[in-house]
Protein backbone atom coordinates (compact mmCIF):
# COMPACT_ATOMS: atom_id res chain seq x y z
CA UNK A 1 0.00 0.00 0.00
CA UNK A 2 1.45 2.99 -0.94
CA UNK A 3 1.78 6.11 1.89
CA UNK A 4 0.82 9.49 1.01
CA UNK A 5 1.40 12.53 2.83
CA UNK A 6 -1.26 15.57 1.91
CA UNK A 7 0.17 18.61 2.57
CA UNK A 8 -0.30 22.76 1.66
CA UNK A 9 2.20 24.46 0.26
CA UNK A 10 3.57 26.44 3.19
CA UNK A 11 6.90 26.59 5.09
CA UNK A 12 5.31 25.24 7.90
CA UNK A 13 4.43 21.97 6.49
CA UNK A 14 7.75 21.87 4.30
CA UNK A 15 9.40 22.25 7.82
CA UNK A 16 7.96 18.78 8.35
CA UNK A 17 9.99 16.67 5.62
CA UNK A 18 12.78 16.08 7.78
CA UNK A 19 10.80 14.26 10.62
CA UNK A 20 8.47 12.58 7.81
CA UNK A 21 11.83 11.25 6.27
CA UNK A 22 13.07 10.23 9.52
CA UNK A 23 9.80 8.13 10.59
CA UNK A 24 9.32 6.47 7.56
CA UNK A 25 13.38 5.29 7.09
CA UNK A 26 13.14 2.18 4.59
CA UNK A 27 9.32 3.09 4.00
CA UNK A 28 7.94 4.10 0.58
CA UNK A 29 6.07 7.00 0.54
CA UNK A 30 5.02 10.51 -1.12
CA UNK A 31 4.90 13.95 -0.02
CA UNK A 32 2.27 16.00 -2.25
CA UNK A 33 1.66 19.87 -1.85
CA UNK A 34 -1.25 21.38 -3.13
CA UNK A 35 -2.75 24.92 -2.96
CA UNK A 36 -6.24 24.17 -3.13
CA UNK A 37 -8.69 21.32 -1.58
CA UNK A 38 -10.03 21.00 -5.02
CA UNK A 39 -6.19 19.94 -6.22
CA UNK A 40 -5.73 17.55 -3.15
CA UNK A 41 -9.43 15.75 -4.51
CA UNK A 42 -8.43 15.34 -7.76
CA UNK A 43 -5.15 13.56 -6.54
CA UNK A 44 -6.77 11.24 -4.48
CA UNK A 45 -9.64 10.26 -7.01
CA UNK A 46 -7.02 9.52 -9.73
CA UNK A 47 -5.81 7.08 -7.39
CA UNK A 48 -6.89 3.86 -8.48
CA UNK A 49 -4.70 1.71 -6.29
CA UNK A 50 -5.92 1.39 -2.59
CA UNK A 51 -3.89 4.41 -0.60
CA UNK A 52 -2.81 5.69 3.21
CA UNK A 53 -3.56 9.04 3.17
CA UNK A 54 -1.92 11.21 5.47
CA UNK A 55 -4.22 14.40 6.51
CA UNK A 56 -1.52 16.42 7.71
CA UNK A 57 -3.98 19.60 9.39
CA UNK A 58 -6.78 20.79 11.04
CA UNK A 59 -10.00 19.57 10.86
CA UNK A 60 -10.96 21.62 7.87
CA UNK A 61 -8.26 19.89 6.24
CA UNK A 62 -9.52 16.20 7.27
CA UNK A 63 -12.85 17.67 6.00
CA UNK A 64 -11.90 18.51 2.44
CA UNK A 65 -10.10 15.40 1.92
CA UNK A 66 -12.85 12.93 3.18
CA UNK A 67 -14.98 14.29 0.18
CA UNK A 68 -12.60 11.92 -1.75
CA UNK A 69 -12.04 9.44 0.44
CA UNK A 70 -15.53 8.12 2.14
CA UNK A 71 -16.77 5.28 0.43
CA UNK A 72 -13.15 4.34 -1.22
CA UNK A 73 -10.90 1.19 -0.41
CA UNK A 74 -8.33 3.93 0.54
CA UNK A 75 -7.34 4.72 4.54
CA UNK A 76 -7.01 7.87 6.18
CA UNK A 77 -4.21 8.69 8.81
CA UNK A 78 -4.81 12.26 10.63
CA UNK A 79 -1.73 13.52 11.94
CA UNK A 80 -2.97 17.03 13.75
CA UNK A 81 -1.57 19.93 12.60
CA UNK A 82 -4.28 23.08 12.62
CA UNK A 83 -5.85 24.98 15.08
CA UNK A 84 -8.18 22.97 17.18
CA UNK A 85 -7.26 19.45 16.04
CA UNK A 86 -10.85 18.23 17.82
CA UNK A 87 -11.25 15.24 15.66
CA UNK A 88 -7.70 13.80 16.64
CA UNK A 89 -8.62 14.15 20.59
CA UNK A 90 -11.64 11.85 20.02
CA UNK A 91 -8.83 9.24 18.70
CA UNK A 92 -5.94 10.24 21.21
CA UNK A 93 -4.33 12.27 24.45
CA UNK A 94 -1.27 12.39 22.40
CA UNK A 95 -0.51 15.77 20.65
CA UNK A 96 2.93 15.21 18.93
CA UNK A 97 2.85 14.65 15.90
CA UNK A 98 6.20 12.42 15.49
CA UNK A 99 4.79 10.00 17.87
CA UNK A 100 1.31 9.77 16.35
CA UNK A 101 2.86 9.11 13.14
CA UNK A 102 5.05 6.46 14.31
CA UNK A 103 1.96 4.61 16.50
CA UNK A 104 -0.15 4.86 13.22
CA UNK A 105 2.49 2.70 11.33
CA UNK A 106 1.92 0.31 13.91
CA UNK A 107 -1.78 0.18 13.06
CA UNK A 108 -4.59 -1.12 10.53
CA UNK A 109 -7.46 1.24 9.23
CA UNK A 110 -10.94 -0.01 11.19
CA UNK A 111 -14.14 1.40 9.62
CA UNK A 112 -15.84 4.10 10.96
CA UNK A 113 -19.20 6.19 10.39
CA UNK A 114 -19.59 9.07 8.62
CA UNK A 115 -22.50 11.73 8.78
CA UNK A 116 -23.87 13.30 5.55
CA UNK A 117 -25.18 16.90 5.83
CA UNK A 118 -26.80 16.96 2.41
CA UNK A 119 -24.33 17.06 -0.23
CA UNK A 120 -21.32 16.82 1.92
CA UNK A 121 -19.59 14.18 4.51
CA UNK A 122 -18.25 15.28 7.67
CA UNK A 123 -16.47 13.19 10.21
CA UNK A 124 -16.36 15.30 13.40
CA UNK A 125 -18.62 18.41 14.05
CA UNK A 126 -21.53 20.64 12.86
CA UNK A 127 -22.69 23.50 15.00
CA UNK A 128 -25.00 25.91 14.90
CA UNK A 129 -26.03 28.66 16.93
CA UNK A 130 -22.88 31.08 19.01
CA UNK A 131 -20.77 28.05 18.77
CA UNK A 132 -20.94 28.30 15.29
CA UNK A 133 -20.37 31.99 14.58
CA UNK A 134 -17.18 31.50 17.23
CA UNK A 135 -15.71 29.11 14.82
CA UNK A 136 -16.72 31.21 11.86
CA UNK A 137 -14.78 33.66 13.12
CA UNK A 138 -11.59 32.08 14.35
CA UNK A 139 -9.60 32.28 11.69
CA UNK A 140 -9.43 35.80 12.41
CA UNK A 141 -7.92 35.99 15.64
CA UNK A 142 -4.26 34.26 14.39
CA UNK A 143 -3.64 37.67 13.05
CA UNK A 144 -3.50 39.78 16.52
CA UNK A 145 0.19 40.50 17.64
CA UNK A 146 0.58 38.13 20.79
CA UNK A 147 -2.16 36.04 20.47
CA UNK A 148 -0.52 32.62 19.92
CA UNK A 149 -2.87 30.08 17.45
CA UNK A 150 -3.73 27.56 19.98
CA UNK A 151 -5.43 30.28 21.97
CA UNK A 152 -7.40 31.10 19.20
CA UNK A 153 -10.56 29.50 20.36
CA UNK A 154 -10.48 30.96 23.98
CA UNK A 155 -9.95 34.59 22.35
CA UNK A 156 -12.76 34.09 19.82
CA UNK A 157 -15.23 33.04 22.68
CA UNK A 158 -14.41 36.35 24.27
CA UNK A 159 -14.78 38.39 21.67
CA UNK A 160 -18.33 36.95 20.07
CA UNK A 161 -20.41 35.64 23.70
CA UNK A 162 -21.72 39.54 23.67
CA UNK A 163 -22.23 40.54 20.36
CA UNK A 164 -24.35 37.15 20.46
CA UNK A 165 -28.22 37.39 18.86
CA UNK A 166 -30.41 34.45 19.42
CA UNK A 167 -30.79 32.10 17.04
CA UNK A 168 -33.78 30.21 16.40
CA UNK A 169 -33.55 26.32 15.95
CA UNK A 170 -35.71 23.43 15.17
CA UNK A 171 -34.54 19.69 14.86
CA UNK A 172 -36.52 16.88 13.53
CA UNK A 173 -35.57 13.09 13.39
CA UNK A 174 -37.78 10.28 11.91
CA UNK A 175 -41.12 12.85 12.23
CA UNK A 176 -40.91 13.81 15.29
CA UNK A 177 -39.84 16.99 16.70
CA UNK A 178 -36.83 17.04 19.03
CA UNK A 179 -36.19 20.84 19.77
CA UNK A 180 -37.65 24.25 18.39
CA UNK A 181 -36.83 27.37 20.05
CA UNK A 182 -34.13 29.76 20.72
CA UNK A 183 -30.30 28.02 21.50
CA UNK A 184 -26.86 29.32 22.59
CA UNK A 185 -25.56 26.03 20.80
CA UNK A 186 -26.85 23.29 19.00
CA UNK A 187 -23.91 20.58 17.97
CA UNK A 188 -24.48 17.40 15.78
CA UNK A 189 -21.37 15.39 16.56
CA UNK A 190 -19.76 12.52 15.40
CA UNK A 191 -16.85 13.07 17.76
CA UNK A 192 -16.43 14.24 21.29
CA UNK A 193 -14.87 17.68 21.14
CA UNK A 194 -15.38 21.05 19.25
CA UNK A 195 -14.42 24.07 19.48
CA UNK A 196 -10.86 23.73 20.44
CA UNK A 197 -10.89 20.71 23.41
CA UNK A 198 -14.22 21.16 24.28
CA UNK A 199 -16.00 17.81 25.22
CA UNK A 200 -19.34 18.53 24.19
CA UNK A 201 -20.68 14.86 23.01
CA UNK A 202 -18.95 13.10 25.79
CA UNK A 203 -20.66 9.95 25.12
CA UNK A 204 -19.97 10.01 20.82
CA UNK A 205 -18.71 6.96 19.34
CA UNK A 206 -17.39 6.68 15.95
CA UNK A 207 -18.80 3.41 15.11
CA UNK A 208 -21.90 3.20 17.06
CA UNK A 209 -23.97 3.97 13.97
CA UNK A 210 -25.28 7.28 15.72
CA UNK A 211 -24.45 10.91 15.70
CA UNK A 212 -24.53 12.47 19.14
CA UNK A 213 -27.21 15.70 19.45
CA UNK A 214 -26.39 18.77 22.38
CA UNK A 215 -28.60 21.26 22.32
CA UNK A 216 -28.19 24.33 25.01
CA UNK A 217 -31.18 26.61 25.38
CA UNK A 218 -30.68 30.31 25.15
CA UNK A 219 -30.02 32.15 28.67
CA UNK A 220 -28.93 35.53 29.29
CA UNK A 221 -25.43 36.62 28.29
CA UNK A 222 -24.55 36.77 31.70
CA UNK A 223 -25.06 33.30 32.39
CA UNK A 224 -23.05 31.97 29.29
CA UNK A 225 -19.56 32.07 31.08
CA UNK A 226 -21.69 30.07 34.21
CA UNK A 227 -22.37 27.31 31.50
CA UNK A 228 -18.67 27.22 30.29
CA UNK A 229 -17.42 26.51 33.71
CA UNK A 230 -20.21 23.17 33.45
CA UNK A 231 -18.67 22.55 29.87
CA UNK A 232 -15.00 23.00 31.07
CA UNK A 233 -15.22 20.41 34.30
CA UNK A 234 -17.70 17.69 32.43
CA UNK A 235 -20.57 18.91 34.19
CA UNK A 236 -22.64 20.38 31.53
CA UNK A 237 -24.93 17.36 31.73
CA UNK A 238 -26.38 17.83 34.79
CA UNK A 239 -27.32 21.99 33.87
CA UNK A 240 -31.73 21.79 32.55
CA UNK A 241 -30.82 23.99 29.78
CA UNK A 242 -28.77 21.06 28.05
CA UNK A 243 -30.61 18.45 26.10
CA UNK A 244 -28.25 15.07 24.75
CA UNK A 245 -30.24 13.44 21.71
CA UNK A 246 -28.56 10.17 19.60
CA UNK A 247 -30.02 9.75 16.35
CA UNK A 248 -29.39 8.09 12.79
CA UNK A 249 -30.84 11.29 10.81
CA UNK A 250 -32.18 14.77 11.71
CA UNK A 251 -33.15 17.39 9.49
CA UNK A 252 -32.44 21.41 11.83
CA UNK A 253 -34.06 24.33 10.15
CA UNK A 254 -31.55 27.53 10.96
CA UNK A 255 -31.93 30.53 8.93
CA UNK A 256 -28.06 31.84 9.80
CA UNK A 257 -25.19 29.63 8.82
CA UNK A 258 -23.58 26.68 10.16
CA UNK A 259 -20.19 25.78 10.80
CA UNK A 260 -18.74 22.16 9.55
CA UNK A 261 -15.57 20.38 10.89
CA UNK A 262 -14.28 24.56 11.30
CA UNK A 263 -15.30 25.51 8.02
CA UNK A 264 -18.34 28.12 7.54
CA UNK A 265 -21.38 26.37 5.68
CA UNK A 266 -24.95 27.60 4.62
CA UNK A 267 -27.95 26.20 3.16
CA UNK A 268 -31.41 26.55 3.47
CA UNK A 269 -32.08 23.23 5.20
CA UNK A 270 -29.91 21.39 6.76
CA UNK A 271 -30.87 16.94 6.10
CA UNK A 272 -28.12 15.00 8.35
CA UNK A 273 -27.64 11.08 8.20
CA UNK A 274 -25.47 8.47 9.83
CA UNK A 275 -23.34 7.06 7.16
CA UNK A 276 -22.00 3.55 9.12
CA UNK A 277 -18.91 2.65 8.24
CA UNK A 278 -18.02 4.36 5.54
CA UNK A 279 -14.30 5.26 5.84
CA UNK A 280 -11.18 3.68 6.25
CA UNK A 281 -9.47 5.27 9.76
CA UNK A 282 -6.41 4.03 10.98
CA UNK A 283 -7.26 4.38 14.97
CA UNK A 284 -4.50 5.20 17.48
Amino acid sequence: MKHIFMMHDTKRHHDLESMIQTVMQDIPYEIVYTTSMQDSQKYIKACLQPSRFYAVGGDGTINGLLQALVYTDHELVVLPFGTGNDFCRTLTKEKNIQKILIQSLQQSSQKVDTIQINNRYYLNSACFGLDSIIANKVKDIPNIPLIPESQSYIVSIFKQVFQYEKQNVKIVSNGTCLFDGPVILCTLNNGQYYGGGFQITPQAQIQDGYMDICVVDYVPKIKIPYLVTYLLTHQLHKRHEVHYYKVKEATVYCQQSGNLDGEEYKEDVYHFHVCPQSLNLVMF
